[in-house]
């Protein structure tokens, strides 16, 4: 039989859990308002009963744990989607700056410099010897390459800009991994004895959601149990803990190996995420991060880099700016290779060449099933020689033989002094520039020289991809600029093809090169990404740049739904509900002093046990 005491300690053991489960009611309601909290729930059970005939009597109640609500794979996918929603996000702000780099409908972007730009050809054309129209000309090429650059300049410094946030990005990474760690070692401690760290899963699980918005992560926390009997969403991890980035382990337990930063490649500022081992020996990650803030930035500024073309092959901004450069260099080289149809003394390439490399292999934008002519006028603007230069299968040393060539009777009179050989030398420096120039005595004279195009609808592109006489330099959207001589002296601008006033020809075909479709090259490719006439390339350039702007939006949005989705399950889940609590509050407080009435009564009947001895 058990004793009165044993009665007072039932009521006593009531108290005392009641009291724990009020305290622990106290706690959600004091925390209510931290969205980093998890509620929690005090778990009681009977203590072991007292084994007597006819049965057993009860010992009272204890409690055996306080248990977080947490639902675990509610709370990866609140990580996933947090992560998709911060990568989704930090694309859409960064692809809104870029587009306001096309300010295409206020009148003042590339486009609109480059129809200022034919406009003056067109008005150059009616008169190519006026010099105000020369000036003008000059002014509008300026006003218009500027523009290219100052908008190929903004793209390269969003790209540097990434790449500066990426370095604060795998700082803030590397600190909150060094944090998890850390909090891990407090978890094991304290849970060792068999107590439930509740509050310092919290704050692990505040760490994790901070990395999984900058990144992409995989954790595994052992095994996971679920308790109905508490709670019908309690799916809780065990002890064990591995958090992984890229495929590699980045927190271990209470080991955290940190990401480091190393250049992308020989000849860059640029860097990618290196993992390195405890031996040391650090490899490349960058392509296996896809999520959070940091996939995004890679994604924006590229991951994989080519050292031989010195760029990334990938990347929205890098597309965009490699878009925008094969724009320019189209530009260029078409531009360039018209103007070297105007007559002149000498002519300098700006490229340099293996002389006895096939042409086909040389990697320039250069037409070998085409050929050029080279035309020699005389002071009154008459073509005297001209020859024809095949490309097809030959190298730059086969040309410039075929040029110089004193076999070839150009005018088919059996005379050996005037023939193009005759007027002009080709030749080569140490480094591979060609050049061309007329022989002594011929400048004098009045003769001059120019190389023209053998079919203009299917034109070589050999003048203009050499750069043998330039009316822009540069070679892309960086570097283009009005030839230095023309910028210094815009009366030199020649719109005549014969060295005679009133002829317009060159103007007339730099006119006729707005409606032209030519090619545009990407990444070092000899075959064209896209045939089209340059207003409709940068068109279609800046209507990407639309789509993936507005694409942005989209997933941004959507992104951001299934966040609040989410956010809603795990909120009806794991945090504090004011009006449960105050329920609960209510119950507990009953129960406590129903307890006391136990105990009140218990008191009684010992007074009574006493009061029989007087």
């Amino acid at each position: 039989m058990a004793s009165i005491f044993n009665s007072l300690n039932i009521g006593y053991s009531g108290l005392k859990t009641s009291q724990i489960a009020i305290d622990t009611t106290g706690h959600n309601i004091a925390n209510a308002e931290n969205p980093d909290y998890t509620r929690q729930r005090v778990v009681i059970s009977p203590n072991d009963p007292l084994n007597t005939t006819p049965g057993d009597i009860g010992l009272g109640a204890k409690v055996t744990e306080i248990v977080r609500i947490h639902d675990e794979f509610v709370y990866k996918r609140l990580k996933s989607s947090s992560s998709d929603s911060e990568y989704a996000s930090f694309r859409q702000d960064t692809l809104d700056e870029v587009s306001s780099y096309f300010p295409e409908i206020d009148q003042n972007g590339v486009y609109d410099g480059l129809s200022n730009f034919f406009d003056a050809w067109s008005n150059f054309s009616k008169n190519s010897d006026d010099s105000s129209l020369k000036i003008d000309l000059a002014e509008k090429t300026k006003t218009f390459v500027s523009t290219l650059q100052d908008t190929r300049d903004l793209l390269q410094k969003t790209q540097d800009t990434l790449d500066e946030q990426l370095r604060t990005t795998v700082d803030e990474i590397n600190r909150l991994g060094e944090q998890i760690a850390e909090i891990n070692v407090r978890i094991n401690t304290h849970e060792t004895g068999g107590g439930d760290a509740n509050d310092l899963r919290d704050q692990r699980d505040k760490l994790e959601l901070a990395l999984s918005k900058l990144i992409d992560t995989s954790v595994t926390k052992g095994e996971l149990r679920s308790d109905t009997t508490v709670d019908s969403n309690l799916v809780e991890s065990t002890d064990q803990y591995h958090l992984s980035i890229g495929g590699s382990s980045f927190v271990d337990g209470s080991t955290f190996h940190p990401l480091v930063l190393d250049k992308a490649g020989d000849g860059t500022a640029y860097s990618n995420i290196y993992y390195q081992r405890q031996d040391n020996v650090s490899f490349d990650i960058t392509n296996y991060i896809h999520g959070g803030k940091t996939g995004a930035i890679l994604s924006l500024r590229g991951s994989d880099y080519n050292e031989e073309l010195g760029k990334f092959m990938d990347g929205d901004i890098q597309q965009i700016i490699d878009k925008l450069d094969s724009f320019a260099s189209s530009l260029i080289e078409n531009v360039n290779n018209i103007y070297a149809g105007h007559a002149t003394d000498s002519m300098l390439g700006d490229v340099a060449v293996d002389t006895n490399m096939p042409i086909e292999n040389s990697g320039l934008h250069i037409n070998t099933d085409s050929g050029f002519n080279v035309k020699i006028y005389d002071i009154d603007g008459n073509v005297v020689a001209q020859r024809s230069v095949a490309l097809n299968g030959k190298t730059f040393q086969d040309v410039a033989d075929r040029i110089n060539d004193p076999t070839v009777d150009d005018n088919a009179d059996n005379t050996v002094t005037n023939d193009v050989d005759d007027f002009v030398l080709v030749s080569f420096d140490s480094e591979g520039h060609m050049s061309i120039s007329l022989k002594d005595g011929f400048e004098e004279q009045g003769y001059r020289f120019a190389i023209e195009e053998d079919d203009w609808e299917n034109p070589s592109l050999f003048a203009g991809a050499m750069g043998m006489q330039r009316f822009f330099d540069g070679s892309d959207a960086e570097t283009i600029s009005l030839n230095r001589t023309l910028d210094e002296n815009p009366t030199k601008i020649a719109g005549n093809a014969a060295p005679v006033p009133g002829d317009n020809t060159i103007a007339n075909r730099m006119v006729q090169l707005q409606f032209d479709k030519i090619g545009f090259y990407l990444d070092g490719n000899m075959e064209p990404y896209s045939q089209d006439t340059l207003s409709g390339f940068f068109r279609m350039s800046t209507t990407e740049v639309a789509e993936m702007t507005a694409s942005a939006h989209s997933a941004a949005e959507t992104s951001q739904s299934l966040l609040n989705a989410v956010i809603d399950e795990f909120d009806s889940i794991s945090r504090v509900d004011i009006d449960e609590e105050l329920t609960n509050l209510m119950k507990y407080q009953t129960g406590y002093s129903a307890s006391a009435k136990v105990i009140t009564t218990i008191d009684q009947m010992i007074e009574t046990l006493l009061g029989i001895k007087q």
